[in-house]
């Protein structure tokens, strides 16, 4: 839309305002874009920061009220978060900017107030997702070096942003899909150390790469992407050698599908290939004698 012109429908503050372009109804936001306009003006949309095209009317009014009460700071605020997580190449969009910047208001409006919240899940936030947790912090470090009235943010709202984060990776609509699947993680590794014993996951690196490897496990299984075929040589190989993986791999079957999608036999094979790592860990600390062949194909995630 840049180098395009509207005409000005409506002020919603000195920093937002609805316009029309070409028949399309846009919110255009930007440090004093309102002031001294007047219906029916000519606004230039590339003075705009950020521009917002709502896709019905219902949209168009929640974007309105929600322009005209998030200050234009805050916005400042979690467009830099999120310009620092492209720089880290974790996924970014207008959705998230939105979240992001309403979870910063109402942040601010807590610490002003000495509110103080409570977040249940932060030491699994912080085991299953450090780079999101990171995230989270540089988000409120931003806050308290951005925003020139003196508020201080409380360091565990960087858990509240991490789980924005996380999020987003999803494309979820709300945060109840990440806690919900935080949950079903804890519960997984809950599962391996009692199955294999706490050496399984004593390594924090192939703890990582297996949690990665479920939290695109979850993605696929709640966008009905799950992989639906692996090399047969794969498919009975773990199972037949060693059953403690096998037992261990039904548990977890058991917890991702609490949703209700049944996982194919690929995604159960490479769950067996995954869970066979950690069991070798525990046992002899050879990681990497149960690895796939080379020519098996990676998951979704490249692992």
């Amino acid at each position: 839309m840049q180098g395009r012109t509207a005409t000005l429908v409506r002020v919603l503050n000195n920093n937002a305002i609805l316009v029309d372009a070409s028949g399309d109804r846009i919110i255009l936001l930007g440090r004093g874009i309102g002031f001294g306009k007047h219906l029916g003006d000519v606004v230039n949309i590339a003075e705009a920061s950020e521009i917002f095209a709502p896709s019905n009317a219902l949209e168009l009014r929640q974007l309105a009220a929600f322009a005209r009460e998030i200050p234009f700071d805050v916005f400042r605020v979690a467009r830099r978060a999120l310009e620092n997580a492209r720089h880290q190449q974790r996924p970014t969009s207008q959705a998230l900017l939105l979240s992001v910047a309403d979870h910063l208001h109402y942040a601010l409006e807590r610490a002003r107030t000495g509110t103080k919240v409570d977040f249940p899940l932060r030491w699994e936030i912080a085991q299953l997702y450090p780079h999101e947790v990171k995230l989270g912090q540089e988000t409120v470090d931003l806050a308290n070096a951005l925003l020139d009235d003196g508020t201080q943010l409380d360091p565990d709202e960087a858990t509240a942003f991490a789980m924005h984060f996380v999020n987003a990776q999803f494309a979820a609509t709300d945060l109840s899909h990440t806690v919900a699947m935080t949950k079903s993680l804890q519960d997984v590794v809950k599962v391996v150390e009692e199955s294999f014993g706490p050496a399984a996951i004593a390594d924090p690196t192939s703890v990582a790469r297996f949690i990665t490897h479920l939290r695109y496990l979850f993605a696929r299984v709640t966008t009905r992407t799950q992989i639906g075929e692996a090399p047969a040589v794969l498919l009975t190989a773990v199972r037949d050698a060693y059953p403690e993986v096998a037992a261990a791999t039904d548990q977890v079957r058991e917890v991702v599908e609490r949703g209700g999608e049944q996982l194919s036999d690929a995604e159960v094979c490479y769950l067996d290939i995954h869970l066979s790592r950690l069991w070798s860990l525990a046992n002899s600390g050879e990681a990497d004698r149960l690895s796939p062949p080379a020519a098996a194909p990676p998951t979704a995630d490249g692992r």
